[in-house]
């Protein structure tokens, strides 16, 4: 029985994620389209990378800068 409880609370997380991961993208794109590639800044540019990969700015989507 407990492994059934422990089933159902794994798939609940599991909607939740799904739930939130539209709004992690829409706002990981909305604030990668908003600011400029960083260059000089190593710690801003680790973060941009970061951003890009939520956003799934990949191949022709990503800003060439």
């Amino acid at each position: 029985m407990e492994e059934v409880s422990a089933g159902i609370k794994f798939v609940g997380m599991l909607i939740t994620v799904f739930k939130i991961m539209p709004w992690v993208i829409s706002g990981a794109a909305l604030i990668c389209s908003m600011t400029p590639t960083p260059k000089d800044d190593l710690m801003i540019a680790k973060l941009y990378k970061v951003l890009d990969a939520f956003a799934l700015n990949i191949g022709k989507a990503k800003d060439k800068g």
